[in-house]
């Protein structure tokens, strides 16, 4: 071989080698730089918007209502439901979900991971859940003289209402739940289609009946069906708790008229 064709064959080893060894380089570039997040448990503040009732008087023992808003929503927007309505017998409180995520670019809140789809992360989150209610619960019963306990939920809120209100019936009187699910129903993401058959077992439902409960759920409902509705408050109501059922015309969304029923009820 002459010596020409020697180097020109060098050099073509030489060139795939660097090639190679520069793909390589690359691809381990890009694994070193791979992040992989994980998520622990820690104590933190959080925010929690408080409403107090019309002639608010400290010497007096008011009921507290606990709002939890639904997936995606915020407490800033919770917290004006009830601003059309002359409210006089409750304090009005409404803290905030715990996980950022991004909803048709506007910033919101979700209660137990549901966008990630990490069945693993959504258990544990919706675990806390209880926890996370049950301290502002506390809280606020330290800096008002607050007598009973209510939780009120919509939609993904009502999910919780009813996890954090039946594993824990001893702190709270009673549950107002609006467009919530059917118990002993499976629970279906709306980011994943997948079920969590496992929500709330009945064991929990039954032990939980000194608990009263106002369902409100609109006829029209397309995200969660109006038949869901029906089916919590049989389940309920064959557990043997005071349930109050209200329906309406309308579909996903808080009504004024439910809620003006949900404050008579509170009074009773």
């Amino acid at each position: 071989m002459t010596k020409s064709k020697n180097l020109f064959f060098f050099f073509l080893v030489f060139s795939f080698t660097s090639s190679i060894y520069a793909q390589k380089s690359q691809i381990d570039s890009t694994r070193n730089n791979k992040t992989n997040p994980i998520y622990f448990e820690s104590s933190a503040l959080f925010k929690c918007n408080i409403k107090l009732p019309v002639n608010y008087d400290p010497q007096n023992k008011y009921i507290l209502v606990i709002g939890l808003h639904g997936g995606g929503s915020s407490l800033e927007r919770f917290i004006t439901i009830w601003d059309s309505l002359n409210i006089t017998d409750f304090i009005y409180a409404v803290p905030q979900a715990p996980y950022p995520w991004l909803v048709d670019k506007k910033l919101g809140y979700d209660w137990a991971l549901w966008p990630t789809g990490n069945k693993i992360l959504i258990e544990r989150a919706s675990n806390l859940v209880v926890k996370y209610v049950s301290d502002l619960a506390m809280s606020l019963k330290k800096q008002y003289n607050i007598g009973d306990i209510y939780l009120f939920g919509f939609s993904q809120g009502a999910v919780f209402a009813y996890i954090a209100g039946i594993r824990n019936p001893n702190l709270y009187e009673g549950l107002i739940i609006h467009s919530g699910p059917g118990l002993l129903e499976p629970l279906i993401s709306p980011f994943t289609g997948e079920k969590d058959d496992n929500w709330l077992e009945k064991d929990d439902i039954k032990s939980a009946k000194s608990l009263r409960i106002f369902i409100a759920h609109g006829k029209d409902d397309k995200r969660v069906k109006y038949e869901l509705g029906i089916k919590a408050k049989n389940v309920l109501s064959n557990f043997g708790y005071d349930v109050t059922f209200r329906d309406f015309m309308g579909g996903h969304s808080v009504n004024n008229e439910m809620l003006e029923s949900a404050i008579e009820w509170l009074k009773q």
